[in-house]
Order: structure tokens, then sequence, then C-alpha cells
């Protein structure tokens, strides 16, 4: 952590490739405390925070490029363009980036190919995941469960679903492992999907059930206790 972030003081010009969370929560942070850096976001996507609503990634983009952030949208870059110490980064459609460091911020896919090898491979959805009942357990298997972004539960995949997927997993465990009836076990039921992704100590994106809101509100309880 301490020489990215030497490497981020240390630098005039910072590439930033991907736009979800963690590419424009860092582009956020970076144009807020170090104003007078060149920050660019690249995305290969048409829109930021892909993840959440079109409002939500609207207002992410505004709150960017009022801090002077250059985002460029449906673009990759080839990082290893820059490999001949010309610091240049050269992009899908032929335009040159021109950064001292940068940091890659692009979704990691799922690590589930090895499933593939066993007999839950008929289980798999066409994404790599694994189709799941309302007790989430594997469809067609009567003692294999599944938790996480690992499910095909159609919501955000965020760590607090993550954390109530295990509750309930165990919960139906319990009662199975006592010799409680299936028809007794717990039904999971997707809560409203609300996202937070902060831009900087004091402004954040917040996307909830009844409303979307950009600016300093949400940044009030997304990014207030940032030290």
């Amino acid at each position: 952590m301490l020489t990215e972030n030497q490497k981020i003081q240390s630098a005039r010009s910072i590439l930033i490739v991907g736009g979800g969370p963690s590419g424009v929560e860092l582009a956020g942070e970076i144009s807020t405390d170090f104003p007078d850096k060149k920050v660019t976001l690249v995305h290969k996507g048409p829109r930021l925070l892909e993840y959440i609503g079109p409002k939500a990634s609207d207002k992410g983009l505004s709150l960017l490029r009022s801090k002077k952030v250059d985002v460029k949208l449906q673009q990759s870059v080839d990082l290893k363009s820059a490999s001949d110490g010309s610091e240049l980064y050269r992009t899908s459609t032929g335009e040159s980036i021109k950064a001292d460091c940068h940091f890659l911020c692009t979704r990691v896919p799922l690590s589930t190919a090895w499933l593939n090898e066993t007999i839950l491979k008929t289980n798999l959805d066409k994404d790599g995941r694994l189709k799941v009942d309302e007790y989430l357990r594997v469809k067609g298997r009567s003692n294999v469960f599944a938790i996480g972004d690992i499910t095909d539960v159609p919501e955000l995949k965020l760590g607090h679903a993550a954390i109530h997927h295990a509750y309930l997993v165990a919960k139906n465990l319990k009662l199975l492992m006592g010799g409680g009836k299936e028809s007794k076990m717990s039904v999971y039921k997707p809560g409203p999907e609300v996202a937070m992704v902060s831009l900087g100590r004091k402004h954040a994106v917040a996307q909830f059930p009844f409303a979307t809101l950009g600016g300093r509100i949400p940044g009030l309880i997304k990014s207030g206790d940032m030290f």
C-alpha cells in the first residue's frame, strides 16, 4: 500500500483502467487529494458503474469530470504499449495517453472453471454461476448449497448480500442436520438494490430503491469517515 501511495505522489499523470467501483473510487480519491495531477480513466463499456442503474452511472461520470478526470468510454488500453519507457499507452481507438503510472481496476472473472470438471458442471449457467433455488441450494442437488457471487441470484453482487447468504444457508444446514423437514427451510429473498460509491472525501453516488443521489449528501454517508 505504501509503495502504491508513493507511486501516486511521485506521478504527474496517472492512468486508471476500468470503470467499475474500484476504478471510479480510485479516480475520485486521487483527483480529490491531488488536484494538480492529470488523471485519465479508460473503460471499455458504454458507461461507468455498469452494475448499477444508468442514473447512478451518469451522476458518477459528471462528478468525476467536475474533478477534471478525463473519462474515456468504449475503449480498451494496451498496457504493454508503454513497456518501451515512453510512458505512452495506446487505446483501441489509436489514441495515445501519456501517464507516469497506471492502475488496473478491471473486474476479476469468476473462478468457477474448475467446476466443469465436477458433478456440478451441469448446474452452471452461461455466465459460470451456479443455479440455485429459493433456499440457495444448487438446483437438482439435495445437499449442496452455494453462497456469494457464485450464485445466479438476480441481485447486485455485493459483500452484504453474501453475508445474508451465509446466515441463511447456515440456518438451513442446521435444520437439516437436526432432522428438520425441508418445508421448514428459510427462503432467501433479495433485498432492495442499494449501492454506494465514494468519489473522494466529500462526494459519493448512491442508488436507493426510491432515488438516485450524487454529491455531498451521499458523501456524508459513504465518505464521511475517510481519513
